[in-house]
């Protein structure tokens, strides 16, 4: 009889130890949530960009977009007040995007669209290219964490996204000018730091 009441005993006392435990520990259902909402909003991401590479005016722009509670932000270059309407209304058309922060830099120059001057080994080539710079980028600690976005037409590369520093900015620069085949590099990151890009 005592060792079924001391049993008892024990087992109510593992029982609040439990539940004294789970009660003391709010974050794990609160990560559990900030872990969904991350995965939402890198799908929001994913799919904001795709819906930019199926326009065709939008498609060939250095827009770069970050998610946040559903809510979209762009940042970037584009030649005309029209594009950055463009990139705006697209986003917002995407499903799930709660608001859109337009952040996009008008620059006034012509729209480009270089694609379609491009034979299919030209494509394949400027393709190759840009893995090779990212490659590059991304086997450098010091770039660790930065969202450098890479774009390349007949050997041009293209710098896109965003940098911390100045210094991580000319960095990135120059490691895709050391880079073999790059003809030269167009600078259109967005230093952090900074109100707006800066054009070289």
């Amino acid at each position: 009889m005592f060792s079924r009441l001391f049993a008892l005993i024990i087992l109510i006392a593992l029982v609040l130890a439990g539940l004294h435990y789970w009660k003391s520990r709010p974050e794990a259902p609160e990560n559990l949530r900030t872990v969904g909402r991350e995965l939402k909003d890198t799908a929001l991401t994913g799919a904001v960009k795709t819906a930019f590479e199926l326009n065709r005016t939008l498609k060939p722009l250095p827009i770069h977009v970050s998610t946040e509670d559903g809510v979209v932000t762009l940042r970037g270059d584009v030649p005309r007040a029209d594009a950055k309407d463009l990139a705006e209304r697209v986003a917002i058309s995407v499903p799930d995007v709660r608001q859109v922060v337009n952040h996009l830099h008008v620059t006034g120059g012509p729209v480009e669209s270089p694609r379609a001057e491009r034979t299919l080994t030209e494509t394949v080539d400027d393709q190759a290219l840009a893995v090779q710079v990212r490659l590059a980028l991304s086997l450098n600690k010091e770039l660790k964490g930065t969202d450098v976005k890479v774009d390349a037409f007949k050997r041009e590369v293209t710098l896109s996204g965003e940098a911390p520093t100045a210094a991580l900015k000319a960095l990135a620069v120059q490691i895709a000018k050391d880079t073999p085949g790059v003809s030269g590099v167009t600078d259109r990151i967005h230093n952090m730091g900074e109100d707006r890009p800066v054009k070289p």
